[in-house]
């Protein structure tokens, strides 16, 4: 690991494409950091389905109970894994909301895997109503990258909701699924 031109100790990994390196620890104190300063409770885990998540948050609010569970990984190689297992739980628990929490990734790397074999990854995700946040416990941030919590209150919370959400960039991907569909039905 290396630390920044400026001496402040971020964790950096070098290599051909550098990014940050957080333990699933650190990831998780970020996380119900954030959590928690949203108004959420953390909830003792427990299967759904055949899965059980890393964390269980709820918030209720005036009448209206939101719970979001998720899995913490450290690297973008264990994304599809992660999404499999919370896709599982999606289809046990269709009014939780399901997150894979991840350290900042190298920005070229993760539109790659995004956009690999037609964004099949991409389009897994947003199909099966699943979110991807990054959190960086190094500036305290969380960022929704893909999908977005049923919890309006939630979403005020996130670093640059809306600006960094890849959701807002994929008109592009979306356009040329469906052109695709269309030619596949002719």
């Amino acid at each position: 690991m290396a630390q920044d031109s400026d001496g402040s100790g971020k964790r950096i990994s070098d290599g051909e494409f550098r990014h940050y390196v957080f333990s699933a620890a650190e990831i998780r104190a970020e996380t119900e950091e954030f959590l928690m300063g949203a108004g959420y409770a953390f909830k003792p885990t427990r299967h759904i389905g055949l899965v059980e998540p890393n964390f269980r948050a709820k918030r209720t609010s005036g009448g209206s109970s939101f719970e979001v569970v998720g899995l913490f990984r450290e690297n973008l190689d264990q994304a599809l894994e992660a999404f499999i297992r919370l896709a599982a739980i999606r289809a046990a628990s269709r009014d939780t909301d399901c997150v894979l929490v991840l350290p900042p990734v190298n920005e070229y790397q993760l539109v790659e895997w995004l956009r690999d074999n037609d964004a099949r990854n991409y389009f897994g995700i947003h199909d099966s109503r699943l979110m991807l946040w990054f959190a960086n416990p190094e500036n305290h941030s969380t960022i929704c990258f893909i999908g977005s919590p049923a919890d309006a209150d939630l979403r005020k919370h996130f670093y640059m909701m809306g600006v960094m959400s890849f959701d807002n960039r994929a008109a592009l991907l979306f356009r040329n699924r469906l052109l695709a569909e269309e030619e596949e039905e002719d």
